[in-house]
């Protein structure tokens, strides 16, 4: 039941119920409006999704310096790749998916539907891969990684991040952020 009370808690502040607006404290930094796609250059975002793997994705050149903004290619493409979920967290502004192809990984990010604003490109597709997610894969309700183990198509929009050793995250410090579409093919549900 306390497992039903807190996931019932965490969808209906994640639906914005009683919040005033996505800030950077809440919505995952400084980058906040790059992550949800409502930066001034979400315009330039190709938003039909180039298909690729994991592994190509890791192979992109880590640019220097780390950009704030779309610079790059790869931050101005949604990206659709087949994976295993293996793990996934929440975090502040969303839920973290680890996701793992043929030894290669890759993080992606679901932003809550409350770090939406206004001004998102593609917030619908947006708010329904968190439902999706949030509804079949999974109850998020903590901070510690959880085991999950099906198999997606993820969509989402090129990030760069800072170059991580850690498992589960690319060494070049690539993500798909926001997910902006999931497809289950198993493991939900």
């Amino acid at each position: 039941m306390l497992v039903l009370l807190a996931a019932t808690a965490f969808t209906a502040a994640a639906a914005g119920r009683g919040s005033s607006g996505p800030t950077a404290d809440r919505c995952g930094g400084q980058l906040w409006r790059l992550k949800t796609l409502s930066d001034p250059g979400r315009n330039t975002v190709e938003l039909e999704p180039t298909v690729t793997t994991i592994a190509a994705i890791g192979e992109l050149p880590y640019p220097r310096p780390l950009p704030t903004s779309r610079r790059t290619a790869f931050q101005r493409h949604v990206w659709q790749v087949v994976a295993q979920i293996t793990k996934y967290r929440v975090e502040t502004g969303g839920i973290r998916l680890e996701l793992y192809d043929h030894e290669s990984y890759l993080h992606a990010v679901i932003p809550t539907p409350d770090c939406l604003s206004s001004s998102t490109r593609a917030r619908n597709d947006i708010a329904s891969a968190f439902k999706l997610f949030s509804g079949d894969c999974g109850h998020p309700t903590t901070r510690d990684w959880q085991s999950l183990g099906a198999i997606v198509y993820v969509r989402g929009v090129g990030f760069w991040s800072q170059r991580r050793s850690l498992r589960g995250a690319a060494r070049n410090g690539a993500e798909l952020h926001p997910v902006t579409g999931l497809r289950i093919v198993a493991g939900c549900g």
